[in-house]
């Protein structure tokens, strides 16, 4: 969707507004239509979340434009979560789940498709997720080979494997060097969880399903390293590997050494934002500079990046600093606790099911992300999106004492 306004030159404003536009009148729709038996699960966590935001806006005189676009980042997806678990038609939410997972398996030929035009890239490419930010060809393949990964530990089905292999060529693709350890760490974690949650059922399989995490993990680091070139000596398509190349670049590519304030690095930009934000005023300090501020739109009056507001690009990008500096501690504190909550309620209600897993080792992902790498989990409905949804398929299980919902995932 975004591509095509993009490529017809349409004003990026209808479709930024149009989606949170949308889940609004689907969850008034929803609030009229099921009156007293709309369920709020976790409601308490998005009044107090929205209350400490809209104080912290008030508090610094952040324009309403910019907060109401900080909680469609950080809330909307609550509103259809909300939509989908008070859902009764089970034709409905089949057809939902038919759609989501269309709309990921067209990435496949799509990505193909833009490496024969333009290559290995971060950005470009109509039609492909990667288009506006390159972080998303790391972690949005990484949210789906979770998926497929734990799918495969139940379902043993090598079909898995190669629709695996498929997403980890959209980050190659995507010329992200991240998912040379991001893909290996998050199968190994899968793997690991799987065989710890499952050990009564699976104990007898206990080494080949580890062994197929160690063994794919090792796959692809290597498959990564020969085809990125700025990870092997020969920077080509398929160059050699090198373990003491790749541990060099590593190490000079997360140096801020030589390198001015703009250009820090993720480890000492996240140092140095958790510096700022502590030796701030007192109520800086527990509410942030103002829920918003950080909102880059020709509608508000600044310019909302985070160069331009504090002078730092490249180490300012993850959610916690963008967090820290809107909202501050509490604020920040706030909304961890909820994904906490999460991950800790899905991990005592487990049943045994590829999407709880996966849910599980997603929200670790989510913590991942949030610290060390990007903030396209919060800037990109399709990943929040994904999330909810198995949140709220693995609720209607709970709900309806089956498993019919969390079964629509398999492929």
């Amino acid at each position: 969707m975004t591509g095509i306004f993009q490529l017809l030159g349409i004003n990026s404003g209808i479709y930024k507004i149009g989606i949170p536009f949308v889940s609004g009148v689907l969850f008034i729709y929803t609030f009229v239509s099921k009156g007293n038996q709309l369920k709020y699960p976790f409601v308490w966590w998005f009044v107090g979340f929205t209350g400490l935001a809209v104080i912290s806006s008030f508090v610094n005189k952040i324009d309403t434009f910019s907060l109401l676009y900080f909680l469609v980042y950080t809330s909307l997806s609550y509103l259809y979560f909300i939509v989908l678990i008070n859902e009764n038609s089970i034709l409905v939410i089949s057809k939902v789940i038919s759609f989501i997972k269309l709309l990921i398996a067209i990435q496949i030929p799509a990505v193909i498709i833009k490496f024969f035009l333009i290559g290995q890239s971060e950005h470009g490419g109509i039609g492909t997720l990667s288009i506006n930010a390159g972080s998303v060809s790391a972690i949005f393949p990484l949210f789906v080979i979770t998926i497929l990964f734990s799918l495969y530990l139940f379902e043993n089905k090598r079909k898995y494997l190669i629709y695996i292999i498929c997403f980890c060529i959209l980050g190659v693709i995507g010329s992200k060097r991240a998912i040379l350890i991001f893909i290996p760490l998050v199968l190994i974690i899968c793997g690991f969880l799987f065989v710890k949650l499952e050990r009564r059922v699976y104990s007898g399989k206990f080494i080949s399903k580890v062994l197929v995490a160690c063994l794919m993990g090792a796959g692809i680091f290597y498959f990564t390293a020969k085809t990125n070139k700025t990870l092997n000596p020969e920077q080509s398509n398929w160059g050699s590997f090198d373990l003491n190349y790749i541990a060099n670049y590593v190490n000079n590519y997360t140096s801020s050494e030589g390198r001015d304030k703009s250009e820090m690095r993720r480890k000492d930009g996240l140092i140095y934002f958790i510096n700022y934000t502590l030796n701030a005023d007192s109520h800086k300090m527990l509410l942030g500079d103002g829920a918003g501020k950080l909102i880059e739109s020709k509608y508000n009056p600044r310019e909302g990046s985070m160069e331009n507001e504090y002078g730092v690009r490249y180490g300012g990008r993850m959610t916690l600093v963008w967090l820290l500096l809107q909202v501050g501690i509490l604020g920040t504190i706030v909304f961890l606790l909820f994904y906490l909550r999460l991950f800790s309620l899905i991990l005592k209600k487990y049943r045994s099911n590829p999407v709880d897993l996966s849910f599980l080792v997603l929200t670790i992902v989510f913590f991942i992300d949030t610290v060390s790498y990007s903030n396209v989990f919060l800037r990109y409905e399709y990943l929040k999106g994904l999330y909810f949804v198995l949140l709220a398929l693995i609720l209607l299980d709970h709900k309806y004492v089956t498993t019919y919902f969390t079964d629509l995932v398999s492929l």
